[in-house]
């Protein structure tokens, strides 16, 4: 059977730990929230968490360019080398957090797959395939989640074949693991090119065979110890360092989180959620910290973060008006009309208060869109932001109007994504079944909507020696 035929994607377990934070957009807000923070950290999404990840990223490649040069006559074998790398290294770590549970915990957390093989281990140690797997592994495994990063940094490039950079990192790697050579020819005899031939003859019986290593195999230990993803080498360490400082305002963005208040800043907010310390540490720790008439990135970062901040308010009142829609309907046995709604006491007081702050919100949202329209990185935002204010402005003239442009909205983008609606309009609407809203009505939010990336950012900083940082737990 080819590797293509064998390797088909097909559906497996869900793994939570893999559902991207704001895969659920029913306005179609998260895209715009994604550009801006895009600019402030560029290559980082909001499911990266180990800086150690992207060396194994770089390996990954390298296995599978090896892999390739010893199997002809399959189409996309470096995928499927790739792939089946990846289920071995997962595995590994949780072969070793069976043995040493408490030494390993932190280890496992935010380890893309992590579940799931855990599951297979339980199951009499059921070998890793794309039966029991993540579903769509290349994109949610960890080389697929730090895909982005990885070509950012330059360390693979579009092709996902190691470049330059991911070179100097392997290197750095590997001598701090004491596996000099690691890069050599075929016929080298050094430490480091034994071990890779080694792990990519397994890789090809893996994939080939579909073999699966004991449970006393030594492999799996050594696996683990030498890419445990919450351990980083000191040579490695600065090599990344470097790497993820060669973007200007990323750079920028990084050193300023460092400081001791941006640190305190992150820290006490950690109890008020996601989306509070992302605001926090942009609008009060790094924004006054800013010389935009002084620095050029001052200036994109400066525009950023308040472009981010006018943006948010505005997209949490429209979700807002969504949600208390949710709640009026599953309120009402999932039916009712469009006027029962709007006249309801308690969603009256919740569309009547966002229409008050709707106007003053859209208002600094229209000047943000003048103000960024010269700036490269942040222009292209500008048609996107227009038609939102427009349809902003519109909702904040009555509660009716708000109702019709937020349905409006969703049954746009739903239509856009060729996905159903949530709610099914006609002279009565009815909420579909999986989306009612059970404790309301609901209010706006104090904290963003959607991911700024600032914990993802903190937790690489942590990783990569700030001493005063534990990696933070959410979204595990």
């Amino acid at each position: 059977m080819p590797l293509s035929a064998k390797y088909l994607p097909c559906g497996t377990p869900f793994d939570p730990a893999e559902d991207p934070p704001g895969s659920v957009d029913p306005l179609g807000t998260l895209g715009l929230a994604e550009r801006i923070a895009e600019v402030l950290f560029p290559g980082f999404t909001a499911r990266m968490w180990r800086p150690r990840l992207l060396t194994f990223t770089a390996l990954a490649a390298l296995v599978a360019e090896r892999a390739k040069t010893k199997i002809d006559g399959y189409q996309d074998v470096r995928l499927e080398a790739r792939l089946g790398f990846e289920r071995l290294f997962v595995s590994a770590v949780i072969h070793q957090e069976s043995k040493e549970s408490g030494e390993w915990e932190k280890a496992v957390k935010k380890l893309p797959g992590s579940l799931l093989a855990r599951k297979a281990f339980l199951a009499e140690d059921s070998p890793l395939g794309s039966n029991n797997f993540l579903k769509g592994q290349a994109v949610n495994g960890p080389y697929g989640v730090m895909a982005r990063l990885a070509r950012h940094l330059e360390i693979i490039d579009d092709d996902d074949c190691l470049t330059r950079n991911g070179e100097e990192l392997l290197l750095a790697w590997s001598a701090d693991q004491g596996l000099l050579g690691l890069l050599d020819e075929e016929e080298s005899g050094s430490p480091g090119r034994q071990w890779l031939g080694r792990v990519v003859e397994e890789d090809i019986i893996h994939v080939v065979k579909g073999s699966w290593r004991s449970l006393g195999w030594s492999g799996w230990q050594d696996l683990a110890e030498r890419l445990r993803p919450d351990v980083i080498g000191e040579g490695e360490r600065r090599v990344l360092r470097t790497l993820l400082n060669n973007d200007s305002v990323r750079a920028r963005c990084l050193e300023l989180m460092s400081e001791p208040s941006a640190i305190s800043m992150f820290l006490s907010a950690r109890d008020q959620g996601r989306g509070m310390q992302d605001r926090r540490v942009l609008v009060q720790a790094l924004l006054p910290a800013l010389a935009p008439e002084e620095r050029e990135e001052d200036k994109i970062i400066d525009l950023a973060i308040r472009l981010a901040d006018a943006y948010e308010e505005v997209a949490n009142h429209l979700e807002t008006a969504f949600n208390a829609l949710r709640w009026g309907l599953t309120y009402r046995g999932g039916q009712a009309s469009p006027k029962e709604l709007e006249e309801d006491k308690e969603l009256g007081q919740v569309f009547a208060t966002i229409c008050q702050g709707s106007g003053s919100a859209t208002e600094r949202l229209s000047k943000m869109i003048d103000e960024i329209q010269n700036v490269q990185q942040l222009a292209p935002l500008k048609e996107s932001l227009e038609t939102l204010t427009f349809q902003s402005l519109a909702a904040a003239e009555s509660p009716s109007q708000l109702i019709q442009s937020v349905i409006s909205r969703h049954l746009k983008v739903q239509n856009s994504k060729g996905k159903a609606t949530w709610i099914d309009v006609g002279d009565r609407w009815t909420l579909l079944p999986g989306f009612g809203l059970q404790e309301g009505p609901p209010g706006p939010s104090a904290g963003y909507l959607h991911p700024f990336r600032v914990p993802n950012v903190y937790s690489f900083l942590a990783e990569l020696g700030l001493k005063e940082l534990e990696v933070p737990d959410e979204e595990e």
